[in-house]
């Protein structure tokens, strides 16, 4: 899957294509057509050193022309003409995670509160004689409202806020009879909230309330003797910081939740409304305050948070149906800079970081190399590419890039499939987040390949083709044989010489074989076809560079000649001359501008050729 092959095909095999063929067409014309010698019964040695010029040249031939691409899946050619690996995985691997919601247990709170009338009664006897009906105001804490919870989530790191679900505060204030007999009507009851708790609308007497800003509801006219019950919408709690009325809630991981706060009430009475003859007999002004706060399921959350997912196998891209060339022992697919994207789309509101190990694997399934990736993220709620290369580069903002300089271990010898396995996910809590607890979130890892085809140092890549067909230009050559000490020596043998332009960033090397009119190679111990030189390498694929090319056939006995039916070629391309040590390494393979020509080939005929004049 990671990183595909060059489909280096034909860059050799059609030089030799043409050499061969004009080697071919000149040995055809090599027998004296205008002797006719009847049956004389003799061989005539025409002498050495024989040429037979052939200006055969051909034009340039594109690399796409002589790469055949077949049907594979692994490279396509750009509109700019480079070869590129363009795989994706066929399967789109979804993978799901959340964050638990969890619910606090209800609370039940109870306080009293004397309200000490007797402290505004007048001082004048007269005591219904007034000049003014002031009101008298009394404030305190009713009742503390202090809880904890101990969530030992391991998923949440912190919490800043919380959202719950149908949380509700019911209150009941009641009056005691002493109250009730000297007190006629309360003008405003007033309940402050906690601050840090966010509060909806109150349901009073059918009624919806609006509390104020800083948390307070406000009743007007309580009758005491009826008492009051209201319950309060609970939205949510507020986690950042304390706030002007000492309340708080703090979160701390591995241990839970504290609540701090109290609830506080005012009332305001007019003077008018107070019998202080009443006040001066009773015994107990107290209200009495009972406060239920409901269980809360908390379904939303700010915050940071540490979700945790392992995977088994994710994916994979299978390179099974990879050409023969690339299947070669020799092959080295040590590529410029190869690289793995990891594509990922999630719908997760916060970021995640990602462990895991790239394997190659072989047909059984077996692990060949593993590599591990170090700790990378990928974005929230989008698309991101995590994209392991072998050398940096500059990227698109939706791209991370992580150096793996031993990356093409993983390919070098042409695996059955490569994919990502142990990968163990988890929430970065660096970052804040606004989530819905208990919310299935959605995310998609998809394996792909995509970079330009340039060899790196080590690359070899390996070509074998077949020319045959030819036996009948062959089947009647025949060199004079002598025998020195009892050895049979063949007096003769075939040189083809040629001049090679290569724009090809890439040194070509080629060895040969003949094969008979059964397909079958022919032992070199029969004919041996030796090929000087490997074709010279362009250092910007651009510029050409001419080499030298020369090939000898040689053979062992001249009856090869009648099954001698062509020749087989294994060509490598690589990076390095094995000669000189010069490097070419990346430079894209072009389709379209890279070429190569073969001119000025000729066959020179060596040797005593023996003519049958029978």
């Amino acid at each position: 899957m990671l990183f595909q092959s060059m489909k280096i095909n034909q860059v050799t095999s059609a030089v030799c294509l043409f050499m061969v063929s004009a080697m071919t067409a000149s040995l055809s014309g090599c027998i004296e057509k205008d002797y006719d010698l009847g049956d004389v019964d003799t061989t005539i040695g025409l002498g050495a050193g024989m040429t037979l010029p052939s200006n055969n040249s051909t034009q340039d031939i594109c690399l796409d022309d002589v790469l055949d691409l077949g049907d594979n899946n692994f490279l396509a050619v750009g509109t700019d003409g480079e070869y590129n690996i363009d795989v994706m995985d066929d399967d789109i691997f979804t993978a799901h995670m959340w964050v638990d919601e969890f619910a606090v247990p209800s609370k039940t709170y109870k306080g009293t509160y004397t309200i000490n009338l007797g402290d505004f009664a007048p001082k004048s006897p007269k005591r219904h004689v007034r000049l003014a009906d002031d009101d008298i105001n009394f404030n305190a804490p009713m009742v503390d409202m202090d809880f904890t919870y101990p969530y030992k989530s391991s998923q949440i790191s912190r919490l800043e806020y919380v959202g719950v679900k149908d949380g509700k505060l019911t209150i009941s204030f009641a009056f005691s009879n002493d109250l009730k007999a000297c007190l006629s009507n309360i003008t405003q009851l007033r309940v402050s909230m906690p601050q840090c708790i966010v509060c909806g609308k109150a349901a009073y007497k059918g009624d919806s309330i609006a509390l104020s800003a800083d948390n307070m509801l406000v009743l007007n006219n309580v009758n005491p003797a009826e008492g009051a019950t209201f319950a309060i919408t609970i939205k949510g709690i507020d986690l950042t910081s304390k706030k002007s009325d000492g309340s708080y809630m703090t979160f701390t991981k591995g241990e839970g939740l504290a609540f701090h706060g109290s609830l506080l009430i005012g009332v305001t009475v007019k003077e008018s409304a107070v019998d202080f003859d009443k006040v001066a007999e009773s015994k107990d002004l107290s209200v009495s305050g009972n406060a239920v706060l409901s269980r809360m399921l908390v379904k939303s959350a700010r915050g940071g948070f540490t979700p945790k997912r392992e995977f088994g196998r994710v994916g994979g891209v299978s390179l099974r149906n990879a050409p023969s060339f690339l299947r070669d022992d020799e092959v080295n697919l040590d590529l410029y800079d190869p690289q793995l994207n990891i594509n990922i789309l999630s719908n997760v509101p916060f970021a995640n970081k990602m462990t895991g190990a790239i394997v190659s694997k072989d047909m059984t399934g077996k692990v060949i190399h593993r590599i591990d990736v170090p700790e990378f993220s990928y974005k929230a709620n989008g698309e991101s590419v995590i994209s392991v290369r072998r050398r940096p580069a500059s990227t698109p903002s939706d791209t991370t890039v992580i150096v793996i300089p031993d990356i093409c271990d993983v390919i070098r010898n042409l695996p059955d499939s490569i994919a990502l396995i142990d990968l163990v996910g988890v929430g970065d809590d660096s970052q804040t987040a606004d989530i819905e607890l208990d919310k299935n979130y959605r995310g998609t890892i998809r394996l792909s390949v995509a970079s330009g085809i340039a060899l790196a140092d080590d690359a070899v890549v390996v070509y074998k083709d077949d020319y045959s067909g030819w036996n009948d230009q062959f089947k009647d050559i025949s060199f004079v044989e002598t025998v020195t000490d009892g050895t049979k020596k063949i007096e003769g043998y075939l040189k083809v010489i040629s001049h090679v332009e290569n724009k090809i960033p890439a040194y070509l090397n080629l060895t040969a074989s003949g094969i008979d009119i059964t397909g079958n190679i022919i032992p070199r111990d029969r004919l041996e076809v030796e090929v000087e030189n490997a074709i010279k390498a362009s250092h910007d694929g651009k510029t050409p560079v001419e080499t030298e090319l020369v090939i000898y056939v040689r053979p062992k006995d001249n009856e090869v000649f009648k099954t001698l039916d062509g020749l087989t070629f294994r060509i490598t391309m690589t990076a390095q001359d094995k000669k000189t040590s010069e490097k070419v390494t990346g430079v894209k393979l072009n389709a379209y501008h890279q070429t190569v020509k073969v001119k000025d080939l000729k066959i020179q005929k060596y040797g005593k050729v023996a003519i049958d004049l029978n």
